[in-house]
């Protein structure tokens, strides 16, 4: 339950961060073109790593729950070493330069996520059936964020502002990814008791309680 939960709330945030990463950067700043096409890349690596960046914290309270403390630690410090190498050989490297910044950054995550995997399986007998759990959150996130960026395309075409276009858009994500994880079962009324208000949100869903 708490992967799936993870990744209901993870997953859309990356996906959508990875496929409007332009509109909510016009959104926000004002950036001059040159600007753009270095925070683009930038914002959409961050998003991608925002998984594996959740994934992190929690395989890490996983551990420690079971009574693991030294590993969580020693993974993060291995990452934290690789990122420190990645960033030294991209940064360098003109064509790329700052951009190699979060692209450490998400190869650090990716790292430390699957070195938490192979320490999860030592203190948890038979492991934890994660890849299963994160499926169906993925195939939404990736469906709605697809969506999405098409909508706006069409949006930004037809409506004034691009702000306006992008607020829209992002009106449109939270009601199709809604849809998405209701039709493709990714959330049970048990996961939904685990967030605030879970009751409310089981009913508007109309998810029930199994007998």
């Amino acid at each position: 339950s708490a992967l799936r939960t993870m990744a209901l709330i993870s997953m859309p945030c990356a996906a959508g961060l990875f496929c409007m990463a332009e509109p909510v950067i016009r959104l926000l700043c004002r950036y001059s073109a040159d600007e753009l096409a270095v925070a683009v890349p930038m914002l959409s690596i961050l998003g991608i790593a925002v998984i594996f960046n959740s994934l992190v914290l929690l395989l890490n309270a996983f551990m420690q729950a079971h009574g693991d403390v030294t590993s969580p630690v020693i993974n993060m410090l291995i990452g934290g070493i690789v990122k420190i190498a990645v960033n030294f050989v991209l940064v360098g490297i003109p064509s790329i330069n700052i951009v190699g910044a979060p692209a450490g950054t998400l190869v650090c995550y990716i790292v430390i996520t699957i070195l938490n995997i192979r320490s999860l399986r030592k203190s948890v007998r038979g492991g934890l059936p994660i890849v299963r759990n994160l499926i169906r959150p993925l195939l939404a996130s990736a469906l709605m964020g697809a969506a999405t960026f098409m909508v706006y395309r069409v949006l930004a075409h037809y409506l004034p502002s691009v702000k306006l276009a992008c607020l829209a858009a992002l009106v449109f994500a939270v009601c199709v990814y809604l849809v998405l994880a209701v039709a493709l079962r990714c959330i049970t009324y048990e996961d939904c008791m685990l967030l605030p208000k879970g009751e409310k949100i089981a009913k508007i869903l109309r998810i029930r309680e199994k007998n």
